[in-house]
């Protein structure tokens, strides 16, 4: 991790240096050349993206498996705080700094008010209220009246397939913590800040469900883990096995970005049937090949070493039935921790005297705190090593060829300037003509690529678009239609709510049944048709690489050819440039040009929202079946008696919400289709199509950008030409100073891949 931090810093350095130079060129007065203020904008963007881009590691596993210990035992501190898995999805994410920082953001109001409206569909102890959709917390009314059905739940209500009622559990925090947090909320975002000495207080936020449901972002800054090194981010994510589906699909959409997957596995238990799931919903969304596994181990569980390494054989024996040839490490995170806490007392972080026992109870156990340190020390060594490999390759190759193309470009334009300089008026005037000759050529060339790269960009568009069309096709599409069919084929017995309806009531059993046809299909999303959307989302971006990737060769030969071209003119005309080998144009790297444009797939989360679209008007059929009956009573007509009345508009009910379920996922997909197809799609072909015409051009520029220069400059006579031939030779020595300085750094690249 040193040498990328050196390499990373001699680049910026590099970059300045290259700045500066041009912004030197820029200054002469006359000289207005394209190449150069193309140059100048190319490092800003180098720089920028050395600045910015970021590594990120994903903390993932099950519930207690121990995923905020390791965190926390990487930054050496009790950082992280969890909430309560009910309610709060927030992934907690941490970068290096120089001091600690907790950045809490918070939802908007009208983000809240649309979750609870979200949370309220069916949910209503009174029929008058059953066709509300306008909740707005602010109104102490609605509050009062929230506080009121809350209030009147019984345990059938409050509790959902042996866990608390997700929704219920929203409500409930909601109106608990909005006195608390009120004047923390407006209508447009708001992010509060905890430095140093207030830095504990974002555990209040994060650590109680009623202020933690508030969050929509947590994004902690601590000192830097040893070797990790800047541009990192750490997220400790939610447990996978989530009784609420929402929160794997976040899970989801933050494991699209990661460059580095550490799963952890508790020792207690070792692979269980919620890991065996989660493992290959990764497999499928095609995340398996950068992971590490950690089975964190609990030492006061295990009575010898043996015992714990028989746990994990067998927890690497099943994980390499879902994952070939996995990676697994065995330490134990909390004894990190520990043992950071008690030799750092004087970071306002003192270790409890409780936990210093079992850290001196620990210390007995010679053999597993030897094997758990080399343990930690092979895990630390493979995560730094695979996050400078990724370093290495997305933010300094390509951002080395690039610095080093503008550097040749740029002493090849200033030599052009100066042999032009130290010509004769009449010499000049030949030279001018004949090179105005060879670009003429050479823009023909240009227009060329231009014009094909453009048919093969809109060929590329109108596929994709095809595919994406088909893909969505609510009728003979992959995904809409099994959604669908799910929703259709749920089978519940309305028998087996005949009691709730007794105890409960109608409306608060159809809750019920609707709370469980929801979680069902918000589940099947998740699990089923979430990992096929990233699959061809990832194919989507694969077919782009190779499309470009094809095409740039040929179109580098023919800058090849036209910049050997202009190069032979050149010095037949007796100017003297520098040889240098051709490097071949490449594709522009898909994961660079995503976050240098920051492009993002559409977040996978949105799908969880489509029953939001749920009418309510089919509850109302208790009503009709109720009518029916009293005008039976009236007419002295038989009138069956039980709940036979309210089972069979149950059925009804149920029926009608499942058709609405249909039709709001059928809009629902549309809509995310649509936004894939235009906001994602279209404008990473786009920019990658632009980004690879820059480059392709950027090899001809110096030449053409020198005619155009010295033509405005010798016709104006603005400056002395003794004067100008100075700083165009002071330019010259410094970019030969800087393309040594590149070639140093490439050789360092080179060393650090190959150790």
């Amino acid at each position: 991790m040193e040498a990328y931090n050196d390499i990373k810093n001699k680049l910026l350095a590099i970059n300045q240096d290259l700045r500066h130079i041009i912004k030197g060129a820029l200054s002469i007065d006359g000289l207005s050349s394209d190449p150069v203020q193309a140059w100048q904008e190319t490092t800003a963007r180098i720089e920028r993206q050395l600045a910015e881009e970021t590594i990120r590691v994903a903390v993932v596993g099950s519930i207690k498996s121990g995923k905020s210990t390791l965190t926390n035992s990487l930054f050496g501190g009790d950082y992280v705080k969890r909430g309560a898995g009910v309610v709060t999805s927030i992934i907690t994410k941490v970068r290096p700094g120089d001091h600690s920082r907790a950045r809490l953001e918070f939802k908007t109001w009208d983000e809240i008010n649309a979750e609870i409206n979200q949370a309220l569909i069916l949910f209503s102890s009174t029929p008058s209220d059953v066709s509300r959709d306008d909740f707005d917390i602010n109104r102490e009314e609605d509050r009062h009246k929230l506080r009121q059905d809350l209030s009147r739940l019984n345990t059938e209500q409050l509790i959902a397939d042996d866990a608390r009622d997700p929704n219920s559990v929203l409500l409930t925090e909601y109106v608990k913590g909005y006195d608390r947090v009120k004047a923390l909320v407006s209508f447009e975002p708001v992010t509060h800040t905890f430095e140093s000495d207030d830095f504990h207080k974002q555990k209040e936020f994060v650590g109680e469900e009623s202020l933690a449901v508030f969050l929509k972002d947590v994004q902690l800054t601590l000192e830097a883990p040893e070797g990790f090194g800047e541009n990192l981010e750490i997220a400790d994510c939610q447990g996978s096995d989530s009784p609420n589906p929402l929160h794997l699909v976040t899970i989801q959409d933050y494991l699209i970005q990661t460059h580095l997957i550490i799963y952890v596995l508790s020792s207690r238990t070792g692979l269980r049937q919620a890991d065996i799931k989660f493992l290959t919903l990764i497999r499928k969304m095609g995340l398996t090949k950068n992971i590490l596994f950690v089975v964190n181990a609990d030492l006061s569980e295990h009575e010898s070493l043996a015992d714990l390494m028989r746990i994990v054989g067998k927890a690497e024996e099943e994980i390499s039935m879902i994952l070939p040839s996995p990676r697994v490490f065995a330490f134990s995170a909390l004894y990190n921790l520990f043992r950071s806490l008690d030799s750092n007392e004087g970071s306002g972080q003192p270790i409890s005297r409780k936990d210093r026992l079992r850290l001196e109870q620990w210390g007995e156990e010679a053999d597993m705190l030897s094997f758990s340190d080399q343990e930690t020390e092979r895990f630390l060594k493979a995560a730094i090593e695979k996050i400078s490999l990724d370093r290495l390759s997305l933010l300094l190759e390509s951002n080395v060829e690039r610095i080093a193309n503008m550097a040749s470009g740029m002493r090849d334009w200033v030599q052009i300037n100066q042999d032009l300089l130290k010509k004769d008026a009449g010499k000049v005037q030949e030279a001018f003509i004949e090179m105005d000759r060879r670009q003429e050529a050479s823009d023909q060339i240009i227009g060329v690529i231009k014009d094909t790269l453009d048919g093969t960009t809109r060929k590329l568009k109108q596929e994709l678009g095809t595919d994406v069309e088909r893909f969505f096709d609510p009728q003979y599409g992959e995904i809409v239609q099994e959604i669908i069919q799910f929703i259709g084929s749920s089978s519940l017995s309305m028998r087996d709510y005949e009691s709730d309806i007794g105890t409960s009531g109608f409306l608060a059993t159809l809750y019920r049944v609707f709370q469980a046809l929801q979680q069902g299909a918000n589940r099947f999303i998740a699990e089923s048709i979430n990992p096929k959307l990233v699959n061809f989302i990832l194919q989507g971006e694969n077919k782009i690489e190779n499309v470009f990737g094809q095409v740039s060769g040929p179109y580098s030969l023919m800058i090849k050819d036209a910049v050997d071209q202009q190069q032979r003119t050149v010095k037949s005309l007796g100017i003297n440039i520098r040889e240098r080998p051709f490097k071949a144009v490449r594709s522009p790297d898909v994961a660079l040009v995503k976050s240098d444009a920051q492009l993002s797939i559409p977040r996978l989360t949105t799908a969880m929202r489509y029953t939001a679209r749920i009418k309510t008007e089919a509850i109302l059929r208790l009503g009709f079946y109720n009518t029916v009956k009293t005008v039976k009573k009236l007419l002295k007509k038989p009138v069956s008696e039980g709940p036979e009345s309210a089972i069979r508009s149950l059925e009804d009910s149920v029926r009608r919400i499942k058709e609405q379920m249909q039709e709001s996922v059928r809009d629902h997909f549309m809509d995310y289709k649509e936004n894939l197809k235009y906001q994602y799609v279209f404008k990473l072909v786009d920019t990658i199509s632009n980004r690879l015409y820059e480059a392709l051009i950027d090899r001809m520029q110096a030449f053409s950008g020198s005619l155009v220069d010295m033509k405005s400059v010798i016709q104006k006579q603005r400056l002395e030409k003794d004067e100008l031939l100075e700083q165009f030779a002071y330019m010259d020595s410094s970019l030969t100073v800087v393309s040594d300085q590149i070639k140093d750094v490439e050789s360092l690249i080179e060393n650090s891949r190959i150790s």
